[in-house]
């Protein structure tokens, strides 16, 4: 995964060339994780709000986003809890998020999720590079998005990954 972010690094034009409309990868992206989802026990869930959304990414650079959105969430949500990926237009942008209802981060760590490496206190025993969210970041700020994390401890985490509108 190292490579992976060094590559990105590398130029723009690597993550932003065309844009994929992102429903139909989303769905393909759940299933493959269908299976780690249950080992995980953790539930996995679907919610767009419109079918014919794009995303201003290449379909590549989107699964790499989503991908490793979902398994973070896989990773750390904890047993019991559901993750919901969702797509839509908020406020004038177009969303793409992960949210779950699991055992969060402490407000103080939410910041630092996507520093290289930088893993929160829950997260340290278990296994992951601590890459995953600084390539999301890196990649949607390539597109011209932002990317935050919302949540506190007992409540849950949501990565928000917002783009222009069209």
């Amino acid at each position: 995964m190292c490579s992976s972010l060094s590559e990105l690094e590398t130029g723009r034009e690597v993550v932003s060339l065309g844009s994929t409309e992102a429903a139909p990868l989303l769905r393909e992206i759940v299933s493959e994780l269908d299976e780690r989802s249950e080992r995980a026990g953790v539930g996995l869930e679907v919610e767009i709000e419109d079918e014919s959304l794009e995303l201003p990414l290449r379909a590549r650079m989107l699964r790499i986003v989503v991908q490793n959105l979902v398994e973070n969430a896989l990773r750390h949500a904890g047993e019991g809890a559901t993750s919901v990926l969702s797509l839509r237009r908020e406020n004038g942008a177009r969303v793409l998020s992960v949210r779950d209802n699991g055992i969060g981060v402490a407000e103080e760590d939410l910041p630092r999720l996507f520093e290289r490496f930088y893993r929160a206190d829950q997260a340290r025993a278990s296994r992951g590079s601590g890459l995953g969210l600084a390539i999301v970041k890196h990649v949607v700020e390539a597109a011209g998005g932002t990317v935050e994390a919302l949540g506190a401890p007992a409540e849950g985490l949501e990565i928000r990954a917002a783009f222009p509108q069209e």
